[in-house]
């Protein structure tokens, strides 16, 4: 599959994800190419806004440093809670804070994920 298809479906499968569990979403297609900065996806529920960048990826990958950036910059002016939503081939969805992201210098590994992603009940405001 090509990648920019994959990353259609991965983020078409956390829109419906997302909203299954009550939170108001939208997509912004192709959000990389728009001139600013844009996540892949916006929610928001009970007054709690997330962004997330997402990824399919089967193994360990860097997120630019440029990404990394515009995505802290949205959170910034959204006051939002940014994550990296990473699709683990064939084990699901978890989430990682662009905050430790930017700390581990954009590198996102296995080992990395299980030490500090979270799972999508954790998302959830209380």
């Amino acid at each position: 599959m090509r990648n920019y298809a994959k990353g259609y479906k991965a983020e078409n499968e956390m829109l419906h994800l997302l909203y299954s569990r009550g939170w108001a979403v939208i997509r912004a297609p192709r959000s990389g190419r728009v001139g600013i900065p844009t996540p892949d996806i916006i929610a928001v529920k009970g007054g709690k806004i997330i962004a997330i960048e997402c990824k399919s990826r089967a193994s360990a990958f860097t997120v630019e440093k440029e990404q990394l950036e515009q995505l802290d910059d949205w959170e910034l002016r959204a006051g939002a809670s940014a994550y990296i939503g990473w699709k683990i081939f064939r084990k699901g969805w978890s989430f990682l804070k662009l905050k430790d992201v930017k700390e581990n210098k954009g590198n996102v590994g296995k080992k990395f994920t299980e030490a500090n992603g979270i799972t999508i009940e954790v998302l959830d405001p209380t």
